[in-house]
């Protein structure tokens, strides 16, 4: 294993307990945890600092740039936690935009917080009118994306705007059967929480834009209404199909575990074999990578 600091590599310089990485498909911080001995009190010279850089590599897999977010000593041991968002997007802002693009306003955010943008399958929309509103760049970044049906994912210094129901459309990877399970697995499908359609309904200027979305064979339940500004019906009918998709894709999920396989990542797609009504193709929502005790837990 290779452990780099600030660029340096400090692996040869340090006594690794447990170090462990997560890898999400989009909507949150990938994040890294790492255990450290500390018995002749290093850590305290060397004296590390919130949003100072840690990466770690390992037979061809890297959590890449990870930005201390907190750290701790304890019984002769350091602890630090890192996340892959830097710490200064965590302002809050307020900005509007009109007769803008989306690429145009996910170029400029993400920016302003020293990342760069990566797209990968996406439309580059115009809206007549866009109002951030006391938020964060990457939170209003992240709905945006939501809205038009992307995932956001922080990695690595970039930015990674890409289509998730393109990403599900590409071949599994693996296959993976009961028999490689470890320990505890659940697969499980919901009805809480799950919409039959989705209405879209936006009042300005004595104008009422409407649409509701009903796909073909649509799961029993509640009507998922939403009140958000659109411009034109266009616009209300793309986010109401993007919307009822994003609020329905965890109906069917599954946990378990692995020997490790730094080979897998969230975004791929995997085939389940052997469990029943549950076998499948899957999409892993998230990886947690353990460099330790050589397993890997999905989502």
């Amino acid at each position: 294993m290779n452990l780099r600091y600030n660029g340096t590599d400090i692996t040869d310089g340090v006594n690794i307990i447990d170090v462990s990485v997560t890898d999400r498909c989009g909507g949150k911080s990938d994040s890294m945890d790492i255990m450290f001995s500390d018995s002749k009190k290093l850590w305290r010279q060397w004296n590390p600092a919130k949003g100072d850089i840690l990466e770690v590599s390992q037979d061809g897999f890297s959590s890449g740039a990870m930005y201390i977010d907190e750290f701790e000593i304890f019984n002769g041991k350091y602890n630090i936690r890192s996340k892959s968002t830097p710490i200064n997007s965590r302002t809050r802002k307020t900005n509007p935009w009109e007769n803008v693009r989306f690429k145009q306003i996910m170029s400029q955010l993400a920016s302003e917080v020293d990342l760069r943008l990566k797209t990968y399958g996406i439309e580059d929309y115009l809206y007549d009118r866009i109002d951030m509103t006391n938020k964060t760049n990457l939170e209003f970044m992240n709905e945006r994306c939501i809205l038009e049906g992307y995932s956001l994912k922080i990695t690595d210094k970039k930015a990674v705007i890409y289509s998730e129901k393109e990403l599900e459309g590409y071949d599994s990877v693996e296959e993976i059967g009961e028999d490689s399970f470890i320990d505890i697995y659940d697969f499980k499908t919901v009805s809480s929480g799950i919409y039959s359609s989705c209405l879209v309904e936006y009042f300005a200027n004595n104008n009422l834009v409407k649409y509701k979305f009903t796909p073909k064979n649509p799961p029993l339940g509640d009507i998922l209404k939403v009140n958000l500004r659109v411009s034109d019906i266009g616009e209300a009918e793309r986010y109401s199909k993007n919307l009822l998709r994003y609020s329905n894709k965890m109906e069917t999920i599954g946990y378990f575990t692995i020997q490790q396989d730094s080979k897998l990542a969230a975004g791929n797609t995997i085939n389940i074999k052997d469990i029943g009504s549950f076998s499948g193709k899957y999409f892993i929502y998230l990886i947690n990578h353990n460099f330790t005790n050589g397993k890997s837990y999905l989502k």
